[in-house]
């Protein structure tokens, strides 16, 4: 019994599917004359003026849209030679209705190109034409997100690698955002906006800003043989050249040029894949993510170049789809490489400014870091805590020990001047067996703190070397102000003055005790 109602439903629920699609399907258009056929057949559309007779058969308002891409006029009129109303949109699209059943399409055409016509109850259409709109709105606003937010990493970084990147993405932007017809929503009285070689000549631009990206972001250069190099860059500048020739020639010469262009384009980017798994074989950074990439635009390319049967909605999207994807890869990719030209930037400076003994800054380390530090002290106020520390008898210690013992004596100096600072003070080595420690304070005591710390532990400390134990002494000259200095060397001066007060003090003292 159950089974039984069960399969009613199932029967009932099938047949209305049935009636609501057999609903739909009384609106059809067929093409007259030499096609014969549904007018949602892709078909052969010839470049000049033409006329297509349509009939119609709709219970109701329904739209007649096609592309508008490559198309100089177009107007549909209905059996009485009544001009049809046009809809606004991204395609071109009229408003038929029940009231007639012939239509006669006059179409003007650049080039020879595929065209179907689709009809749409209107309130689909509707839905259809603002999704449309929503999505390549939202491609374009991401491409332009991405053309500003890498060009200001290339500003940073000076990299001017990043800047055909965002030139890439550009270049990809307005190609789509012509071909996709969204600028006739807001100008369509402008048949410039389709023309095909304005359209070609972005796409020209696009192949080359792409390759000399990728051979700025892989490094071809030290990646590849000369000869490989000079090919992939020699096909991307002809696609450039042959997009701009282009521009001067017929329509008829454009549309032979456009071929070629297909096929260098597909040899360009196959070049590029081939050069990313090799650059990926040999582990070089971001590879694989920029081999992805390629991948999926060489994919997406043959949907548009060899499978155009395949599918109408991946013959006019795939691309679409493929650079978005590919955009999105490149910029993790982008990203992952500003990072690494920061670490090793970062490593670079680091290895330059530090000394190579005490692994504390060395001179114009310290002097880089004490001038931020400055600068912050004559903004917001405070004490500046300067420390000149110089190792007393150093030359003595050197002479009876040896220079390894010395440099002993250095780096445990160096490790007491940073553990018993802040991790934000400057600790450097100027030179032999001076340090100086600079320091922000926002007291007079925090100052006199931080001095009384390091003055009591270099006041005397036996260092152990390999072979023997040392008595060290440091003198140092604690300078401290809060009156607004502009450069270091007046600072500097005052501590040394100081240091070197202490330590005459010390020598006198040392001169009474022995006498």
């Amino acid at each position: 019994m159950t089974w039984r109602v069960s399969g009613n439903f199932i029967r009932l629920f099938i047949g209305l599917f049935l009636f609501a699609a057999s609903a739909h399907s009384l609106a059809n258009c067929n093409l007259e004359n030499k096609f014969n056929g549904p007018a949602s057949t892709i078909f052969p559309l010839k470049a000049g003026d033409q006329r297509l007779e349509l009939t119609c058969n709709v219970d109701a308002q329904y739209v007649l849209y096609f592309p508008r891409n490559y198309i100089n006029y177009n107007q549909l009129y209905d059996s009485k030679m009544r001009k049809v109303d046009r809809l606004s949109s991204a395609f071109e699209a009229y408003m038929i209705d029940s009231s007639n059943k012939r239509f006669y399409l006059d179409i003007n055409a650049q080039v020879d190109r595929r065209v179907s016509f689709k009809v749409v109850p209107l309130s689909d259409f509707h839905k259809f034409a603002s999704i449309h709109t929503l999505t390549m709105s939202s491609f374009i606003g991401f491409c332009l997100a991405l053309t500003l937010y890498v060009g200001m990493l290339g500003t940073s970084m000076r990299n001017y690698g990043f800047y055909s990147y965002s030139f890439y993405v550009f270049s990809a932007g307005i190609f789509f955002l012509l071909q996709e017809g969204l600028l006739n929503i807001i100008f369509p009285q402008v048949p410039f906006l389709a023309n095909f070689q304005l359209h070609l000549l972005f796409a020209g631009v696009t192949v080359f800003a792409g390759v000399k990206f990728l051979d700025q972001l892989l490094d071809f250069k030290s990646l590849l043989k000369v000869w490989q190099r000079q090919f992939l860059l020699g096909m991307a500048c002809t696609a450039l050249a042959f997009s701009v020739v282009q521009l001067i020639l017929p329509v008829s010469g454009a549309m032979k040029i456009n071929s070629m262009l297909s096929l260098i384009t597909l040899i360009t980017m196959t070049c590029t894949l081939a050069s990313c798994i090799y650059a990926a074989y040999r582990n070089v950074h971001c590879a694989n993510l920029v081999m992805l990439g390629i991948a999926v635009m060489v994919s997406s390319m043959l949907f548009r170049l060899v499978f155009t049967e395949v599918s109408p909605f991946l013959y006019r999207y795939a691309l679409v789809l493929g650079i978005t994807i590919e955009a999105f890869i490149f910029a993790v990719a982008t990203s992952r490489k500003v990072k690494k030209l920061d670490d090793d930037r970062l490593s670079a400076f680091k290895r330059a400014s530090t000394d190579s003994l005490c692994k504390v800054s060395n001179r114009s380390g310290w002097e880089g870091v004490a001038q931020s530090l400055l600068n912050s002290f004559n903004k917001e106020g405070g004490y500046l805590t300067l420390l000149f520390i110089d190792i007393d008898k150093f030359k003595e210690i050197n002479d009876q020990y040896g220079h390894h013992a010395g440099d002993k004596v250095l780096q445990v100096v160096a490790k007491i001047l940073v553990s018993r600072c802040r991790e934000q003070d400057a600790v450097g080595r100027l030179g032999g067996d001076e340090f100086v420690v600079l320091s922000h304070c926002y007291s007079e005591g925090q100052s006199e703190r931080l001095a009384a710390r390091i003055e009591e532990s270099l006041a005397e400390r036996d260092i152990r070397t390999d072979n023997v134990v040392i008595n060290t002494t440091a003198s140092v000259g604690a300078y401290i102000t809060k009156e607004r200095y502009k450069d270091l060397p007046s600072l500097l001066n005052n501590a040394d003055k100081l240091m070197y007060s202490v330590k005459e003090k010390r020598k006198n003292a040392e001169y009474a005790t022995s006498s």
